[in-house]
């Protein structure tokens, strides 16, 4: 056997190793990818699914609240439209009112008044009732629109016995906002069946299949209640790795289906890669091979021929020197070999740090998620006080003055009247500055305030703002300053009279009886400040940050009397930056008071405005 045979036979003894282990590990990452790949479709599931949970469990908050609407306990249904109308979830969503035979009361998508059908199940509404429970229904035909809709049920029940369910309808397409840009790529297939396995909603084709069973294979997963995985060829002609996930709420099956040549491209690039990578090292052995073969077989020739030359009597010429050069081959084959799997393993590194990122970030935003549902949990529960409260002081007045009419006139008492009334007065007050900071602020939120600017003298608004406090007697037990000079500002009156008097309100809440209350208005460079400085009980660290987000609450340990609703706080913030201003909180923590300012471009005094009103002394 010649030596280049032998050469080629030690590179491919040396090789093979190399290429059966590199083959396994190249198997190895493309299961591991896989396996990746399909965990994140599963997990793009549940987050939809959660998604459509929490649409339901809105739709659910909003309907109980409605259901204790005191036009609803009246009998006013005209009244109770007004209130479901502002409550209605936006486009394509409306809310529906039915009594016991499925007949409707009140239909917000309608005019009041207007001619109102029954319900084209109207057993699902003795189901509700009779369940005396909330309710999804499937996808429904709705005869009045001509077009299939769904609805969220609960159950009502009043004094005297009226049974009602209220209902909050949908359209198909308000679910297709379940399948966010950032949560579900374009090329995947996404689709929401309610419990029969009719489509609900879908990212592909929706005007086409929503309304219509799924597949077969799909059907029989979803039928069974099954959460998990199933690979099979989608109606739009491509197979796909479909992920089920299960609504708690409403029992619906979202399905989140992932081409699989998608997947498997993935997996296929690094393969492509690492097997160019080893072909070339294959195709460099060889050559480098044959090259020290042909040095070799030049270097035994020349020793041949001085051998003979030697034989004959002549000198030999010098042997050119082989430098060993075959196991410097074999090294260096071996190195690259290595090389490639370790760029491999840190591909895969990466891969996995990519995974754990994304996992973070999606534990981080269901911990946001939990944090924010907890807190609209709290401030409905805290709602729930703060009417209650009012609503037995007024019940309470009601029953005196009753009581007093039953009497005859001579036995009446003027004085016990009078009072029932005046807490009559003051807590429908009450009632009313907690639904207007309720409908202010959900106007604000949603973009609905618009602002009638004007030039308006800062320092007189506040003077004005602090006589109103002294004049009613709300700043009574505490020492209100002012201390203000003229600044010009274009703004709204109402709303910034609005922004001072929450601000003082806040402060007067939580500063002690002889405590002090100090406002300044004044000018910094091209902005009007207004401080609103108190000694009260001050902000703690951790809340800082936080006090101007809707529906933050204090320390829970105070009285209810000062807990407030978390709204305040939020709405002067939006209010203010509105205006083109900010608002800033500060505090050196509990028992040192607090400092709030707020900063208003400020403007030239316009031609014919009302002078500035003269600064107040303390």
């Amino acid at each position: 056997m010649r030596l280049p045979v032998h050469l080629g036979l030690l590179t491919a003894a040396a090789l093979i190793p190399v290429v059966v282990f590199s083959s396994l590990a190249l198997r190895m990452l493309q299961a591991e990818h896989r396996a990746a790949a399909l965990r994140s479709i599963h997990e793009t599931a549940r987050a939809t699914s959660l998604t459509v949970d929490r649409e339901i469990h809105g739709a659910q908050s909003s309907l109980r609240a409605l259901a204790t609407s005191d036009a609803l306990a009246g009998g006013d249904f005209q009244a109770f439209h007004d209130a479901a109308s502002r409550a209605a979830a936006g486009a394509g969503a409306w809310v529906i009112l039915y009594d016991e035979r499925g007949q409707q009361l009140v239909n917000t998508r309608l005019p009041f008044g207007s001619p109102l059908p029954v319900r084209t199940r109207p057993e699902q509404v003795v189901e509700v009732l009779a369940r005396n429970a909330p309710a999804v229904s499937p996808l429904m035909w709705g005869s009045a629109l001509q077009r299939q809709t769904i609805a969220v049920d609960i159950p009502v029940v009043l004094a005297g016995g009226r049974r009602y369910v209220l209902s909050q309808h949908f359209l198909p397409e308000y679910f297709n906002g379940v399948f966010r840009p950032g949560l579900v790529p374009p090329s995947w297939i996404a689709g929401v069946f309610d419990r029969q396995g009719v489509a609900i909603a879908r990212s592909h084709r929706a005007a086409e299949l929503v309304g219509k069973p799924a597949k077969e294979d799909t059907l029989a997963m979803i039928l069974a209640g099954r959460e998990g995985m199933l690979q099979h060829q989608a109606r739009d002609g491509i197979e796909v790795f479909d992920s089920f996930a299960r609504s708690g709420l409403s029992g619906w099956t979202v399905v989140i289906g992932a081409p699989v040549a998608e997947i498997e491209a993935q997996a296929r690039q690094a393969i492509y890669v690492a097997v160019g990578g080893l072909l070339a090292a294959l195709a460099f052995a060889v050559v480098l091979a044959s090259v020290v073969a042909r040095r070799l077989v030049r270097t035994i020739g020349a020793a041949a021929d001085a051998a003979a030359g030697l034989g004959a009597g002549r000198v030999p010429a010098p042997a050119p020197s082989s430098g060993v050069d075959e196991i410097d081959s074999l090294h260096g084959a071996i190195a690259s070999a290595g090389a490639i799997l370790s760029g491999e393993r840190a591909a895969r590194a990466d891969s996995e740090a990519e995974r754990a990122r994304l996992l973070e970030s999606a534990q981080a935003a269901r911990a946001l998620a939990e944090t924010q549902n907890q807190a609209k949990d709290q401030f409905l529960a805290m709602l729930g006080h703060e009417l209650r409260n009012p609503l037995n002081a007024i019940s309470g007045a009601i029953s005196v003055i009753e009581l007093h009419a039953a009497k005859p006139a001579a036995q009446a008492n003027p004085a016990g009247l009078a009072k029932a009334r005046a807490i009559l007065r003051r807590q429908s007050e009450h009632l009313t500055h907690i639904v207007d900071d309720l409908l202010d602020l959900s106007r604000v939120m949603s973009g609905k305030v618009r602002l009638e600017k004007r030039p308006i003298d800062l320092a007189a608004l506040a003077g004005a703002c602090v006589d109103t406090l002294r004049a009613t007697g709300r700043a009574r037990g505490h020492q209100l300053l002012l201390e203000a000079e003229p600044v010009w500002v274009d703004a709204d009156a109402t709303r910034l009279e609005q922004v001072l008097t929450n601000l003082l309100d806040n402060a007067l809440k939580y500063t002690p009886a002889g405590g002090q209350v100090a406002v300044q208005v004044g000018v910094d460079g091209e902005w009007a400040v207004l401080r609103v400085r108190d000694s009260g009980v001050g902000i703690a660290p951790a809340l800082l940050p936080h006090i101007f987000d809707v529906f933050v609450q204090g320390d829970n340990s105070l009285e209810r009397a000062k807990g407030g609703m978390g709204i305040g706080l939020s709405l002067v913030q939006r209010l203010v930056a509105l205006h083109l201003g900010a608002v800033s909180a500060r505090s050196g923590g509990p028992g040192t008071g607090s400092e709030f300012v707020v900063r208003l471009p400020a403007t030239a005094r316009r031609p014919g405005a009302p002078a500035a009103a003269a600064a107040r002394q303390p």
